[in-house]
């Protein structure tokens, strides 16, 4: 009985009906509810703070939260908000780490604050999730970064500051603010995360989710969750220069030194985990970056924000011609050089494409697949997935069959995002955030 029951529910589950979808071809977008856009959008139509899954947004001094409607045995309704944000605590950079950031998680948001005068960030504080209210703020001393660090009680937001004598942890608890512990190590000069603004990416969710990797001379470790002192990961020595980036995936450390002042050169070190019967790889290389203006300090095209990392690929930004690799092996295993000038746009994370960008031409998709589906030749390489079956071009929303062919077309006048919890979309007509729904036609 118990065989025929499961069987019956998974047959239920993959032939019974479906529910409404725009990528199913024959559904057509039903305008649901419209309410005030209380958050207007930056000049590109996005927000520096876009969390789409809770419904909220986030744009210089102001942070909001989208009210959402019940569903009677699935979800309860949730009341929306808007609050003013001090001028400390605007969000103005999608950096997260970054002073005027911010990243939601599931007991707050936290912001980082910025003043006039400072490059780093000047206080740490959070936000109630429920109304946007500060519910405590703490001043950070100069040169601090701001990351997650293991708690005594629980999760807990913390800050680094290094100077000649070691770097210098502190870590509150997150709900109630509060100095949980406090210790210097001593011979660490740098700490950086593998999530947010140190990233080779910098599009990861956030900063306080990936333990922090303290750079020592000779070293590099992660802090112990009970002790709280430094693990030194074994065999990991920090290549020559400044560690400026740092990355964990495809079961490698990555460690990426800043372009050296007046030569330029620069060293990527990928280690491998203890066990991995590939080993690690190392490449020095003279740093180039098209798109970046040359930074003054180092006479280098180098801007640290653009991300070299894409979906799956490695960008090294190599003079002559930017180098795609495969992260896992690197250079050794069929590495793809890009013509001189040309470089890789990496996906937003919103479901735009990652596109090799050569000034002059049409952009074109870094993975060649791409470049087959008719949806690229009806839309364009850059054209943005909002959900299967809709996607955006500049200010135009597209619903596309499966022929290729655009079935409906709007337009919006910010960036399109899925509703929370739900198989809305969200689009912007003037100053009202509109939701529609995919339903059948007749």
């Amino acid at each position: 009985m118990l065989t025929v029951f499961c069987a019956g529910a998974v047959l239920t589950g993959c032939f019974g009906p479906q529910p409404p979808r725009f990528g199913d071809g024959v559904s057509v977008p039903s305008e649901q509810r419209r309410i005030p856009l209380t958050v207007p959008p930056g000049p590109d139509g996005s927000w520096s703070l876009l969390v789409a899954e809770e419904g909220l947004i986030g744009q210089g001094r102001t942070l909001a939260r989208i009210p959402q409607e019940g569903e009677k045995g699935v979800r309860a309704p949730v009341k929306g908000w808007t609050a003013a944000l001090p001028a400390e605590f605007a969000i103005t950079s999608r950096l997260p780490g970054r002073p005027h950031s911010a990243v939601s998680l599931p007991y707050g948001i936290v912001l980082i604050g910025g003043r006039t005068g400072r490059t780093d960030p000047t206080a740490v504080a959070l936000a109630d999730p429920s109304s946007g209210a500060l519910l405590w703020r703490h001043t950070l001393p100069p040169g601090s970064r701001v990351l997650a660090l293991p708690g005594t009680t629980g999760p807990a937001i913390g800050a680094a500051t290094c100077s000649g004598v070691g770097c210098r942890f502190t870590a509150w608890d997150v709900h109630r603010g509060t100095r949980q512990w406090s210790r210097r190590i001593p011979g660490a000069y740098r700490v950086l995360t593998p999530c947010g603004a140190d990233t080779l990416g910098g599009r990861e969710a956030a900063p306080g989710l990936c333990e922090p990797l303290v750079i020592g001379k000779g070293r590099v470790g992660t802090l112990d969750e009970e002790t709280h002192r430094p693990e030194w990961i074994p065999g990991l020595r920090p290549p020559a220069g400044t560690v400026d980036r740092v990355a964990r995936f495809s079961y490698r450390t990555f460690l990426v030194t800043a372009p050296a002042r007046g030569s330029c050169r620069a060293t990527v070190l990928a280690a491998a985990s203890p066990g991995d019967e590939h080993k690690g790889w190392r490449y020095d290389f003279v740093w180039d970056q098209p798109q970046a203006a040359r930074d003054p300090h180092t006479g280098c095209r180098w801007n640290p924000s653009l991300p070299l990392n894409t979906a799956y690929d490695l960008v090294l930004p190599v003079r002559g011609g930017a180098l795609v690799l495969d992260p896992y092996f690197g250079p050794e295993h069929s590495p793809r050089r890009l013509a001189e000038g040309a470089y890789v746009v990496a996906a937003d994370g919103r479901g735009s494409p990652d596109l090799i960008r050569v000034p002059g031409r049409p952009d074109r998709p870094l993975d060649a697949a791409l470049a087959d589906r008719k949806r690229t030749k009806a839309l364009g390489a850059g054209a943005r997935q909002v959900v299967e079956g809709l996607f955006q071009v500049g200010r135009k929303l597209l619903l596309v069959g499966y022929d290729g062919a655009v079935r409906r077309r709007w337009t919006s006048d910010c960036i399109a995002f899925p509703a929370a919890k739900s198989a809305a979309v969200m689009y912007c007509d003037g100053r009202n955030l509109v939701e529609v729904k995919a339903v059948k036609t007749d």
